[in-house]
């Protein structure tokens, strides 16, 4: 079975590597910034190892309940991560599919990191658009967690 849609994001991020890649993995970060537009992280555990899995609860300003879950594939602190990434909450068309996230780190000549994410197995076209429209809020407030990220 193919998938028909994938998505690719590339910001620098005014940070160091490992400093993002932190930002990934610890629940205190991940509160930050890792739910989209006006949702809000109330609940991150993660066990940051290979195998180890994740859980990330936000809830949207009318209330409702996103959770993400997933398990880590690969980490390489400070060069990339590897993990799966599946949603249950009220956005249908994104439930019941896992997908995998990867995200490479790539200093800058200035100590910023090049971020690119990719996200791969999405079921529909329709999905991908909504994660395309999520995925970059969720960026603009990891750059204000380290203070402004530029797009490429």
């Amino acid at each position: 079975m193919t998938f028909p849609a994938s998505l690719v994001f590339k910001r620098v991020i005014p940070a160091s590597p490992d400093e993002v890649f932190e930002a990934w993995t610890q629940p205190g970060l991940i509160a930050k910034w890792l739910a989209p537009g006006a949702n809000k992280v109330i609940d991150v555990r993660s066990d940051v190892r290979v195998g180890g899995h994740f859980h990330i609860c936000s809830v949207a300003p009318d209330e409702t309940l996103h959770r993400i879950d997933g398990t880590y594939r690969e980490l390489s602190r400070g060069r990339r991560i590897g993990m799966t990434w599946s949603y249950s909450g009220p956005v249908e068309l994104l439930c019941e599919m896992e997908t995998l996230i990867e995200i490479d780190f790539s200093p800058t000549s200035n100590g910023d990191t090049l971020m690119t994410v990719t996200q791969t197995g999405i079921a529909t076209d329709e999905a991908a658009q909504t994660y395309g429209e999520g995925w970059p809020t969720c960026f603009d407030k990891l750059g204000c967690a380290f203070g402004a990220a530029k797009r490429q």
